[in-house]
């Protein structure tokens, strides 16, 4: 009420004289035209004073509003609007503060949105990147995700618009062409249906796609969250071709062993049998144990090698990569065939580049596979022919050849040259080995220095094979580096 007490005195009082001046002027004591105009005037002042406070107050409230900083209390106080500019004021602050925390919550739930839109995209980015088939079903056994790699094994999307009125693909709609891949309808049904019995099944399949035909394995498990509620379902295919192919070398590589290991035992055997027995004569015994040496050399070269493959394999035998011209390696292997071609009176000869070649490998590894190269080489040729060992720079590659002028190889046995235990059977009599040389190579060139190695050949014309190593050395550019590093 003290907002206002000021103007109930001013209305009082307006109404008083009013009031005077309706009696002054009724009462005839005075004369009524001038007591009218003195009451109108009156009225008109009290009136026109009341209307310019309010607008003073209005215009108060009105800076106090754009104005914060101004002070209220006053305002509060003496104010005709006062008590309602306060209220309204707690109000707005009210309001601001409920605003401000709302802006607040919508700030952190919209990082956390954005936060689990990038977690989302990452998962699809990781799952579209492998080459294993993900296919993933919800709860109602509704298609939710396939990567790119299990779309082959899907209707196509033509089908699908033909076939459903909508475009999701649930259990009991046509998912997989079941002419072509049952096994995969009935692994999802089964794992769908008979959960209880087992949350994971799997099953095997082939499938050919592109003209290749390849060997599957299909995982499917159901998901389900820490109380037992099912979540849904993931199927996992994975080409397993490989891992099978992988198996069958390894049987082929344990019977090709047995078998190379096999036949000169055998010879060992029957050959002490007869010293046993005592029937030979001195001069044929000791022919035997000339045989029986041979075929001990025989085995010690077999397991010898398979060692050493084993070992470079397994990386049990350290990688020492170093820079080194390879001319130079070339050269000591050629020092090292040299009196062996001499003793077939065969002329090998080099035709080195002129150029630096730097290259940075491993000098025993690399020079063991070019004595190997060259001692086939050797082996294959006839006496009185010729082996030639050439290099040459290749844009960004040193190039190494062995070429020979001997027996050569034939065309279908090109691909296999350099399997494990393969030996050109209309070479075999020729000279002994093992078939596990070139493998040796072929592992040395690829997987140790990342080069490659082809062979070029014609049967009674000669053979030449092919070395690409990578140009460069690395340790010099290691040291300028770290020296720059170091001055700076």
């Amino acid at each position: 009420m003290k907002n206002y007490a000021k103007y109930w005195y001013l209305v009082v009082l307006l109404i008083v004289v009013s009031c005077a001046d309706s009696l002054l002027v009724t009462s005839g004591l005075t004369n009524p035209a001038i007591a009218l105009v003195i009451a109108l005037t009156a009225s008109l002042a009290g009136w026109a004073w009341l209307v310019k406070t309010i607008q003073k107050d209005r215009d108060q409230i009105m800076a106090c509003l754009k104005n914060p900083e101004l002070n209220r209390s006053k305002i509060q106080h003496k104010n005709f609007f006062g008590s309602l500019f306060t209220e309204a004021l707690q109000k707005i602050e009210h309001s601001d503060s409920e605003l401000l925390s709302t802006k607040q919550v919508q700030t952190i739930l919209k990082a956390r949105l954005n936060s689990l839109i990038k977690k989302e995209m990452l998962r699809e980015s990781v799952l579209e990147s492998l080459d294993t088939g993900i296919l993933i079903f919800d709860a109602q056994h509704v298609l939710e995700f396939s990567n790119s790699a299990a779309d082959d094994f899907l209707i196509s999307k033509a089908d699908q618009k033909d076939t459903h009125s909508d475009s999701s693909l649930s259990l009991s709609k046509t998912l997989f062409n079941d002419t072509v891949i049952p096994e995969l309808s009935r692994l999802l049904t089964k794992t769908i249906q008979r959960k209880d019995a087992t949350s994971c099944r799997r099953t095997e399949f082939e499938f050919t796609s592109n003209g290749s035909t390849n060997h599957f394995c299909a995982i499917a498990t159901n998901l389900c969250d820490e109380n037992q509620t099912a979540l849904g379902t993931v199927v996992v295919i994975e080409n397993n071709g490989e891992e099978n192919k992988e198996k069958t070398n390894h049987a082929e590589f344990v019977s090709s062993v047995a078998h190379e290991l096999k036949t000169p035992m055998s010879g060992i055997k029957a050959y002490v049998e007869m010293l046993i027995d005592g029937e030979c004569e001195a001069d044929e015994a000791m022919e035997l144990y000339g045989f029986i040496n041979e075929q001990i050399d025989r085995l010690t070269r077999l397991v010898n090698s398979m060692l050493n493959l084993a070992r470079i394999e397994s990386g049990v035998v350290d990688i020492k990569r170093h820079d080194y011209e390879l001319n130079d390696i070339l050269k000591k292997a050629f020092d090292v065939i040299s009196p062996t071609a001499a003793e077939k009176e065969i002329t090998i000869t080099t035709q080195l580049s002129d150029l630096y070649l730097p290259v940075h490998v491993d000098k025993d590894m690399l020079g063991q596979a070019i004595i190997n190269l060259l001692s086939n080489a050797v082996k294959y040729t006839p006496n009185g022919h010729e082996v030639c060992l050439r290099s040459r720079m290749e844009e960004s590659s040193a190039v190494i050849e062995v070429r020979d002028t001997g027996l050569g190889i034939p065309e279908d046995s090109l691909p296999h040259i350099f399997d494990r235990f393969y030996r050109v059977p209309e070479n075999n009599r020729s000279a002994a080995g093992t078939g596990l040389g070139l493998s040796l190579v072929h592992f040395i060139v690829t997987n140790v220095h990342n080069g490659s190695i082809s062979v070029q050949s014609k049967v009674n014309e000669g053979t030449c094979f092919i070395i690409n190593i990578p140009l460069g050395h690395k340790e010099k550019r290691r040291v300028q580096q770290l020296a720059a590093s170091t001055n700076v």
